[in-house]
């Protein structure tokens, strides 16, 4: 793109940001960013507004995201400033867990449990995905054992997948086996398999293991292609591990 057309689409997507009320950590982007920032503020900003539709939102929240990973977490943390509910703590821990901040995440859960929401089902599931990936499976184990202790009608595959995770973290691989198993008949997606796959093979049980590998790398073959991208990690690792 020719310096001088660069120069003016900055110019003019600063004097947009200004007279519009955007942000203002736009024009720094604008600025440090001649070419990208030019680039994402038409996605973001000007886009959505010509197109309309999903689309168009789902693009502006993707640059948004890139450009400034910590908005949205700002705008949750002055929603709770401006009422310390747990509705708002819940909020806040989430978007901590997305930027991977998981010891904060946990502190941030852990907070919400108290009184008449100790054994909230949605605050204990987000506990335990905070502490597990912060590395404490055994805090997450507990959080899991006491959610299903309060609701044992309470069904969900992240918290099955995630209390076989931790099993697997302690060391107690048979248990893990075990969940992994019950979990292959009904969770989605390809992390469950290829996870018991593992497990299965680093404890000799190869032939095991290739089984349902090659079933992982049978099934996405003929999948579609959006749920082979959104399995990519899970078909690759399956692959290699395959040889």
């Amino acid at each position: 793109m020719p310096y001088l057309l660069i120069v003016c689409l900055q110019i003019f997507c600063v004097i947009h940001v200004v007279r519009t009320g955007r942000e203002q950590i736009w024009i720094y982007v604008l600025i440090l960013l001649p070419g990208a920032g030019v680039l994402a503020y038409v996605i973001a900003e000007l886009l959505p507004g010509w197109l309309g539709g999903h689309r168009a939102r789902g693009l502006k929240s993707g640059a948004i995201k890139t450009l400034d990973p910590g908005r949205t977490l700002r705008h949750r943390m002055n929603a709770l400033e401006d009422a310390d509910t747990i509705e708002n703590r819940r909020l806040v821990a989430e978007e901590l867990t997305r930027l991977g901040r998981f010891d904060e995440a946990a502190e941030a859960y852990r907070s919400g449990l108290v009184g008449i929401h100790a054994d909230d089902p949605s605050l204990l599931l987000g506990f335990a995905r905070a502490s597990y990936g912060a590395n404490h499976p055994e805090t997450a184990l507990a959080a899991l054992d006491q959610l299903r202790a309060a609701d044992p009608k309470f069904q969900s595959a992240e918290a099955h997948l995630l209390y076989a995770k931790s099993l697997e973290a302690l060391g107690r691989d048979s248990e893990a086996a075990e969940e992994y198993d019950h979990l292959v008949g009904y969770a989605p997606g390809e992390e469950v398999r290829c996870r018991y796959a593992l497990l299965l093979q680093r404890t000799g049980r190869s032939e095991a293991a290739q089984s349902l590998f090659g079933e992982i790398l049978s099934r996405t073959r003929r999948a579609p292609s959006r749920y082979r991208r959104a399995e990519r990690e899970w078909i690759d690792t399956a692959r290699r591990a395959a040889g």
